[in-house]
């Protein structure tokens, strides 16, 4: 991979000497970010260009060619390509549109295309994409003519769409922001974006990574490369429509939609998800400063409104203000003139006026042990003032690197004056002082990722009547239905997920004799590969407490669901002894088409997916993993034991959690599962599964 943005020679292929020609503007754009490599331009009609000679074909250049950049019609790429092998070329940019995205015709080129690679050994980014810049030796190969507009920088793009590739960059630019390396992915028929990933984590070049994606082809891959990067990562992913969310067959499929599971699978392996450029950017900033290793900030302001607007955000990221020693007070004291303005957090610098005494402070104040952070607020910045805050702004940003300590600082000054100290110094400026707190609360979470990550998490493996499940899905399998409510339920049971035990019946007696064997009172429900949601259509008959009750609520629910859907078959009905007490939740899993396997806990009941108070994992899931599952949830108060309630068995959610992804895990054909309600009980009493569906 490293070649891709590292050849010593390029051959453009696609040239002429038309001004129009695109094939030109890549060789502008090396000539223009200064490419120190030799460059041979290649097109039919030959003739000169930037005073080389135009090749008529790769075969034709006398010398080894590292690298090919193609930007031919796309009937031509193959012949091209083909050409490229013979001369030995290895890697390739292929810039070409007019392929899959376009006809069918396209498709099949595209197939010519990979063999042909696959013939040569040859690997190549495209087609269909804006290209590669490498901002460290001037190699940039875009067709849009672009001029030196970034300076080199840490951070490091990856782009399915070049456009939007382009309009990041662009924005980076304008926030002063350095560029590392580039790369538009295109079609990924070769090289693609995990194949990048992986490179920028290992490029020394690289400290912050972005991608932007469109859709993703192997989201398992994805999140363990990600998982392992010491670098933060940072994503933009579109194409978020909830399309299908109207069809799905369970209460699990409606609460797991494809976004969800993304948002779910970047926070698992330590991607942070963006939605916008300007979110983008203030992270961007942030990232480059030192980790902020806990939340005790020390703000330092020379306006005392400005150092209330501060605390106030401070505050409402979950920060805390670090308490100044009454030693550190009385060294503070001697640089003011006079003592008209008391000393505390946020440290208002009153009439304070020189720039060498902040410094002074700033440093005294980043060597206490309880600050973890330091915002500084330099506020009303003059022309007259511009070229002390530039050196201020070098001295802080050594301070924050020497003391391994953020140093975020926030300028108020007209737009020329900041511009010009973006332009000037790769270090966050921000201008609205709520942008700088949420982006330390971005630098912060970075950091406990980090730690976390340190200490490798283990995934728990129970033993499990493994033979037993994979019987119970094969028979049902075979006969090409879904299970029915007995047999997962019995699924569930041989993986140790505890459920509310039940008698199977085939007629008002037989159910009458169920429910006196299982004790009164009972719950009833029908049992039907047909129906997915049984209390919707009177399928669930509750709190019955004799056998006459049994029998006329089976012959109600007949006829209920006789009438509200005729063409279902009624396989029987489970009677189950009434569960008491507990909280009802939700706990299931899907195959996602990108991740695979993903489990789902929530608050349950009838109205889980109006309330939507789930979350959810890609399995395998640790059990540090499950936890934090529970503490998302929205209402978990109640399952902590809020305003003295009981605390319920959250020990035993957790495991029913790990055991649903194993379950996952080891049978990848279920489809969906849902289990609801979990009845969970008061601490130490357990849990249970009162309903089960599997489909396949």
């Amino acid at each position: 991979m490293k070649a891709v943005f590292n050849p010593t020679s390029v051959a453009v292929i696609g040239v002429s000497a038309n001004p129009d020609n695109l094939g030109r503007n890549i060789m502008m754009n090396l000539i223009d970010f200064g490419y120190e490599g030799v460059v041979y331009p290649v097109g039919p009609r030959g003739g000169v260009i930037t005073s080389r000679r135009i090749y008529t074909s790769v075969l034709d250049i006398p010398d080894q060619v590292d690298m090919a950049v193609i930007l031919v019609p796309a009937r031509f790429v193959p012949q091209v390509l083909e050409e490229c092998g013979q001369k030995g070329i290895r890697r390739a940019v292929i810039e070409t549109a007019g392929f899959r995205e376009f006809s069918e015709a396209g498709r099949a080129i595209e197939d010519e295309i990979v063999a042909i690679a696959e013939k040569y050994g040859i690997r190549f980014i495209g087609p269909n994409c804006i290209g590669v810049i490498n901002m460290e030796n001037g190699f940039c190969v875009p067709f849009t003519r672009l001029k030196p507009f970034m300076r080199q920088g840490e951070v490091s793009i990856i782009s399915q769409s070049g456009g939007v590739g382009l309009s990041i960059m662009n924005h980076m630019a304008a926030e002063g922001i350095g560029l590392n390396k580039f790369a538009s992915t295109g079609n990924m028929l070769n090289i693609d974006a995990e194949d990048l990933l992986e490179y920028y984590i290992a490029d020394a070049g690289t400290s912050i990574i972005f991608i932007y994606l469109e859709g993703i082809r192997d989201g398992r891959r994805l999140m363990e490369i990600a998982s392992r990067s010491p670098k933060p990562i940072l994503a933009l992913k579109s194409n978020i429509g909830r399309l299908g969310q109207n069809v799905a067959a369970s209460h699990t499929a409606a609460l797991s939609s494809d976004d969800r599971v993304v948002d779910a699978a970047f926070r698992q392996c330590g991607i942070t998800r963006v939605h916008d450029v300007t979110t983008l950017s203030q992270y961007m900033k942030t990232l480059r400063l030192p980790p902020m290793k806990n939340k005790r900030v020390a703000i330092i302001s020379r306006s005392g409104g400005h150092a209330i607007v501060a605390a106030d955000a401070c505050e409402t990221v979950g920060f805390e203000l670090a308490e100044f020693p009454e030693s550190f007070i009385r060294e503070v004291e001697k640089h003011f003139r006079a003592s008209v303005i008391k000393l505390t957090n946020p440290l208002d610098l009153g009439d304070l006026f020189d720039l060498d005494v902040y410094f002074r402070i700033v440093e005294d104040t980043l060597a206490q042990d309880n600050v973890d952070c330091v915002a500084f607020l330099h506020t009303s910045v003059t022309a007259t003032e511009h070229d002390p805050t530039a050196e201020l702004v070098e001295r802080l940003e050594q301070l924050g690197r020497k003391y391994n300590k953020p140093v975020a600082m926030y300028v108020s000054a007209n737009l020329t004056e900041v511009a010009d100290l973006r332009k000037r110094f790769d270090f966050p400026i921000f201008t609205q002082i709520v942008e700088m707190f949420r982006a330390l609360k971005l630098d912060y979470e970075h950091a406990q990722r980090m730690a976390e990550a340190a200490v490798p998490a283990t995934m728990p493996a129970f033993d499990v009547d493994r033979e037993k499940a994979r019987q119970l899905i094969a028979t049902a399998s075979g006969e090409n239905r879904d299970l029915l409510l007995d047999e997962a339920m019995a699924v569930a049971d041989a993986y140790g997920i505890p459920v509310l035990q039940g008698l199977r019946a085939d007629s008002a007696q037989g159910a009458a004799d169920a429910a006196e064997r299982c004790g009164f009172p009972v719950a009833m429900k029908v049992i039907s590969e047909d129906i997915s949601h049984k209390s919707d259509v009177g399928g669930v008959q509750l709190n019955l407490r004799k056998r006459e009750a049994v029998v006329e609520a089976f012959a109600d629910m007949t006829a209920s669901i006789g009438a509200a859907f005729p063409e279902a078959e009624i396989d029987g009905v489970m009677v189950q002894p009434m569960a008491v007490g507990g909280r009802e939740l939700i706990l299931g899993g899907r195959q996602d088409r990108q991740f695979g396997p993903v489990v789902l806990v929530g608050l349950g009941g009838i109205f889980v997916e109006i309330f939507e108070q789930a979350t959810l994992r890609v399995a395998p899931i640790s059990r540090e993993e499950a936890y934090r599952m529970i503490g998302e949830l929205g209402g978990s108060q109640v399952l902590t034991g809020a305003r003295g309630e009981n605390r319920y068995d959250i020990d035993a959610i957790v495991d029913a959690i790990l055991r649903m992804s194993q379950l996952l895990t080891d049978f990848p054909q279920i489809r969906e599962i849902d289990i609801n309600p979990m009845r969970v009980f008061p601490e130490g009493s357990g849990c249970a599964a009162l309903d089960t569906r599997i489909l396949l």
